[in-house]
């Protein structure tokens, strides 16, 4: 039915069989020697039939078949014809040995009719004779169904009697869906694969022959009534149960009467299960054209297409699910994509509802990783998130959940920065599934600032930043040094986690002025690379290692950062290069030139500019900057 590969035929379910395990190779010749010295015409009359029409069928035919064709009586009082006509010196157990090893031996065995005394009785009693040798026999064929039979025996007589090597290409190429290769055949018959090619071509003109005349009469008309039941297509399973002599078996050719038929019907082919036709093709483009554009179509006009198209009403369901790239749910059609994203946005359109995740995944079946496909349905602009777990289509409008952490930052944006707790656990719970433990967790941790008793805020809104008031301010910081302009600088001594770009912690006071408060969390560039520089439960500053790539820094090397304009600026300092002169070498420290003299010192720790040596050095010494006083302490 489906393109592209074809599919060998399953095993019909089982049936009680004969007992007859194989077919016996013995012909009528073999157990009546005397046959092989008589007049062929005055056999033909006495043991002819019209269902055993080959010629000299006595030395050609297999005896089971003939028996199972004609029935054991016919043969019996044949035989005692020919005994009493042709075979009159000859005692009955010379006619058929096999007399020998029945159960009774009577005298008259070894004696020829003409010297029996009771003439009149001799047919009868030589009848009776031989009907206990021909009954013991086996049947070619099992029981089959009324009707059925005449099938079985007129495909069986094709072959009876052909040569091995016509029985094994037809069983083996023409009449059967499992080709055998021309070598293989070659390889056992010792001919080439050309010989085997021209047999299968004889063979194959042979059955056709037959089909056409009367030989073959009742499997022509079988073939169309079963055309005409298969329609546009049938599955497989279904085909053996149209007659119970399909899974019988012929001897012949060792293939079952099914098998035989599937191969020689003239306008159907086994794909994927089916018996299929060109028009259940036709009518798969069709439906799939259709799909293409609608998606999904409801399943009662779908099993239109194939119910005015030929394919058998009860069949009808089942030719649908069977479709490629289309499954059938929910009482509709849906074109069953490749992706993960598509097959999601036709459950919904089917389904006409959100459906919660795991709803979603057994409907779109096993076989994938739940965690990527639920990033790819997020991914996707025709699906929306309407709660936690629930998927629905944007077409359908609704309110859109986007993670409790955004639609908290939403509604916090809206109010101007900053609301009470309360409000928006009352919001957000009424909106979707979502505890108020979970809301008010999420409120108290570091993602957002509270800037007074029961309010949250956003990271860097005016409340939550002049609020917050540092321990230490910058002016009272080590390390920590203003510029010309008024810019803070913090020194940071580099160390081997800072060039394998770690990040690091910065002092409250520093933090806060460069813009930062407990729970923001600022973007900023480093480099040219976008960065985070959040406080959690300490302000820490992203890796800085772009920075010190640009610089080549080493180990011990001194850098200056600070944050301006949403950018972090550094400058480096070698720690080699600190001039000898003590008031030099400690403006080197704070980032100053050596020739700005001790106002300049004075100003990039803070103070104001009549600040004299005593205040510096207790004020250095209040900061902890023990580098700058162990320069500075014999001179001033």
């Amino acid at each position: 039915m489906f393109p592209p590969h074809e599919s060998s035929p399953p095993d019909p379910p089982t049936t009680e069989r004969s007992p007859l395990s194989r077919s016996l190779d013995i012909r009528l010749t073999h157990l009546v020697p005397p046959l092989d010295g008589t007049c062929d015409e005055s056999v033909q009359q006495a043991l002819g039939h019209p269902d055993l029409f080959e010629e000299h069928w006595w030395r050609q035919v297999r005896l089971p078949l003939a028996l199972h064709t004609v029935g054991s009586d016919h043969l019996a009082a044949g035989l005692a014809h020919l005994t009493l006509e042709h075979w009159e010196d000859l005692a009955p157990g010379e006619v058929m040995p096999a007399l020998y090893l029945t159960d009774e031996h009577p005298d008259v065995l070894g004696t020829p009719p003409r010297e029996w005394s009771d003439a009149e009785g001799s047919h009868k009693y030589l009848h009776d004779l031989y009907l206990t040798v021909l009954k013991r026999l086996p049947r070619q064929a099992p029981p089959t169904g009324p009707g059925t039979g005449p099938l079985f025996t007129e495909i069986e007589r094709w072959f009876a009697t052909a040569d091995p090597r016509r029985r094994a290409v037809a069983g083996r190429r023409v009449l059967t869906l499992h080709l055998e290769t021309l070598d293989s055949l070659g390889s056992r018959f010792g001919v080439t694969r050309e010989r085997i090619r021209q047999i299968h071509k004889q063979v194959g003109q042979e059955v056709r022959a037959r089909l056409d005349g009367a030989q073959g009469a009742r499997v022509a008309a079988h073939l169309l009534d079963l055309s005409r039941d298969l329609g546009a297509a049938t599955p497989l399973d279904a085909f053996w149960d149209l007659s119970p002599e399909y899974p019988d078996t012929l001897p012949s050719l060792d293939l079952r009467v099914g098998d035989v038929l599937l191969a020689l019907l003239p306008d159907h082919r086994v794909v994927d299960g089916w018996v299929t036709s060109e028009a259940s093709t036709t009518l798969v483009e069709r439906l799939t054209e259709e799909l293409a554009h609608r998606i999904v179509i409801p399943l009662e006009e779908a099993e239109l297409v194939p119910l005015d198209g030929g394919v058998p009403a009860a069949h009808v369901r089942a030719w649908l699910s069977a479709l490629p790239h289309a499954r059938v749910m929910d009482d509709h059609l849906l074109r069953w994509g490749r992706n993960l994203p598509d097959k999601a946005f036709a459950v919904l359109t089917a389904v006409g509802r959100p459906l919660h995740f795991n709803e979603l995944v057994e409907r779109v079946g096993p076989g994938f990783n739940e965690s990527g496909f639920r990033e790819r349905i997020h991914g996707d602009a025709r699906i929306m998130r309407r709660d936690r777990r629930l998927f629905g289509l944007r077409a359908w409008g609704g309110r859109e959940y986007v993670g409790l952490e955004e639609t908290m930052r939403r509604q916090l944006a809206e109010a101007g920065g900053e609301m009470p707790v309360g409000t928006l656990v009352e919001r957000i719970t009424d909106w979707f599934d979502i505890t108020e433990s979970s809301i008010r967790a999420m409120a108290a941790g570091s993602e957002f600032t509270r800037p007074r008793p029961g309010r949250v805020a956003l990271p860097g809104t005016v409340s939550a930043q002049t609020d917050y008031r540092p321990r230490r301010t910058a002016e009272r910081t080590r390390r920590c040094f203003r510029d010309p302009d008024g810019l803070w600088w913090l020194r940071v001594e580099l160390n081997n986690e800072h060039l394998r770009g770690s990040g690091f912690p910065i002092p409250s006071g520093f933090a806060v002025k460069l813009g930062m408060s407990p729970g923001c969390r600022l973007p900023v560039y480093i480099g040219d690379r976008a960065s985070i520089a959040a406080w959690k439960n300490q302000p820490l500053m992203n890796s800085i290692r772009p920075l010190l790539l640009v610089e080549d820094a080493q180990v011990g090397d001194h850098a200056f950062i600070t944050l301006t304009k949403g950018r972090v600026l550094c400058r480096f300092h070698k720690a080699n290069a600190v001039p000898d002169d003590p008031l030099a070498g400690a403006l080197y420290l704070a980032g100053r030139s050596d020739s700005d003299g001790r106002a300049a010192l004075v100003h990039a720790v803070g103070l104001p500019e009549d600040t004299g040596p005593a205040r510096l050095m207790a004020h250095l010494t209040d900061r902890g900057d023990q580098d700058l006083l162990t320069l500075l302490s014999p001179h001033l």
